[in-house]
């Protein structure tokens, strides 16, 4: 069985303009279970991998907001 089934998962769920956040999990979860692991061991990692790298994601999830307001007070116009 293919192992990269992820990779045609993530092709077809762009090509088709799904939520990204949606098909890139739906395409882990894809190559986990092709791979031999069980559900459990799969959100395992997902949970694991997410606490490790939180401090990363937060730099951005905070400049979101502030991108928004700037935008939203004129800064395109300047």
């Amino acid at each position: 069985m293919i192992k990269l089934i992820g990779v045609i998962v993530v092709a077809v769920g762009f090509a088709l303009r799904f939520n990204t956040l949606l098909v890139v999990v739906v395409a882990g979860i894809a190559t986990g279970l092709v791979a031999g692991m069980s559900f459990n061991e799969i959100m395992t990692l997902f949970g694991t991998y997410f606490v490790d790298n939180r401090f990363l994601t937060l730099p951005v999830v905070l400049m979101v907001p502030i991108v928004g307001l700037l935008e939203r007070h004129g800064l395109q116009e300047r």
